[in-house]
């Protein structure tokens, strides 16, 4: 079986410990009712480095755009922006393009009331939406990523 998004959760994990070794990562498990992306998780992973907890959802996606409606966990995300000290967004391979994001989850807020429906990597960065590119240097298949940017966050991102 060759499951992407598996193998991308696995190497990111590996990357933002690298990128943070006095951080603290936790993998919820997979909690799914047996339909498609019915996940009941807040997110993939925990990820807290003082005084910061991290909410991240992990994608993979072969394609220009990726649909917001891939992202079932929008709505338990969401309602952690605007709590101080935690930043919730996702963790985006455009595996085509080879370029990790970090979309936060305030971003995808506006990108929903613009009535965007998916975000696309040739525009969106281009159209001024908060997205951030998680410097990455391409191997094999994967890529090695630096998620150190991810210090850079502001309150609601």
């Amino acid at each position: 079986m060759n499951n992407r998004g598996k193998q991308f959760e696995k190497k990111f994990a590996l990357d933002i410990k690298k990128s943070f070794p006095d951080g603290l990562l936790i993998r919820l498990p997979d909690q799914q009712s047996g339909y498609k992306m019915s996940s009941q998780n807040l997110c993939d992973f925990l990820f807290f480095r003082y005084p910061i907890l991290y909410c991240i959802e992990t994608k993979s996606h072969h394609g220009n755009t990726f649909p917001l409606t891939n992202l079932s966990q929008y709505d338990k995300l969401s309602c952690k922006v605007g709590i101080k000290g935690v930043r919730a967004g996702v963790v985006l391979w455009f595996i085509d393009h080879d370029c990790v994001w970090y979309i936060p989850i305030s971003t995808i807020s506006q990108m929903k009331k613009d009535g965007k429906k998916s975000v696309n990597v040739l525009s969106d960065v281009k159209a001024g939406y908060r997205i951030i590119e998680v410097p990455s240097k391409k191997k094999r298949v994967f890529l090695d990523s630096d998620y150190s940017v991810l210090l850079n966050l502001k309150e609601g991102e």
